[in-house]
């Protein structure tokens, strides 16, 4: 039946099949249908934190494959300096049923081989020097892609709307720096949205506001090129001038005298 059925537990009702049925299909099905016309990434959390040897994937929600993948507990891996590029990846392992359960396992695993496979999806990249420790807090925008000793989690695909976008994290980063400076018109309805999107933004509103903005073709750009536009940006607004907030603006006030 379609429409809205929700099961009673009653005291002393009989437990149906049909009833455990509908609370499947409304955790399972709605989820996956809220998100049928979304890409592959990452949805919520799943943000990665450092000890000296271990990065920490956190909690956090996936979409892949048309099905919502949740991490409800840390999951862990080991590094160690290597001057080398390393990435962070996470395996979507083919579904198997077991004891009475369709299960979708995932792992993580962290290689020098920055080649993806059809089931394998970037959380960040780094390369560490010997004697050196993994940042994850960055100075300003532009330090966020340093290339050595430095978290990269630019090229991580984040779940949007028909094609995956950049980190909600880089864009909000990116407003933040930006709006202490003059901005043009075109950034201001940008901004806001970034700011008023709660996942990531979407990758067309971000390609035309590139192309506009910078007055270049954007379609099909990487996370990468979208990474450098903004630095781009930054750089041009910091030559302007940098607005005062501190000085409040006063009111003339005119005496006339009859």
């Amino acid at each position: 039946m379609n429409g809205q059925i929700i099961p009673l537990f009653e005291h002393e009702h009989i437990l149906r099949i049909q009833m455990l049925t509908r609370l499947r299909d409304y955790a399972y099905s709605y989820s996956e249908l809220e998100y049928e016309d979304y890409s592959n990434g990452i949805i919520s959390g799943c943000k990665i934190a450092t000890t000296e040897d271990r990065l920490i994937l956190n909690q956090g929600l996936i979409h892949y494959g048309g099905h919502i993948y949740l991490i409800t507990e840390p999951m862990f891996v080991e590094y160690h300096p290597t001057n080398t590029w390393c990435i962070l990846k996470i395996c979507f392992l083919d579904a198997n049923e077991s004891n009475g359960y369709l299960c979708r396992a995932i792992e993580i695993h962290l290689s020098e081989d920055m080649n993806l496979e059809s089931n394998e999806m970037e959380l960040c990249r780094f390369k560490l020097q010997p004697g050196a420790h993994l940042r994850t807090k960055y100075v300003d925008f532009f330090d966020r892609n340093t290339e050595f000793d430095t978290l990269i989690n630019i090229h991580a695909p984040f779940c949007a709307i028909e094609k995956s976008s950049i980190s909600p994290e880089i864009t909000r980063a990116f407003v933040r720096e930006a709006r202490l400076y003059e901005v043009e018109d075109l950034d201001i309805p940008f901004f806001m949205q970034v700011l008023n999107t709660k996942g990531a933004v979407s990758r067309e509103v971000i390609e035309l506001y590139l192309s506009l903005r910078l007055r270049k073709d954007f379609s099909n750009c990487s996370n990468l090129d979208i990474f450098n536009a903004f630095c781009e940006i930054l750089r041009s607004l910091k030559s302007g001038n940098k607005l005062d907030f501190s000085q409040k603006k006063t009111k003339k006030q005119q005496i006339i005298v009859c």
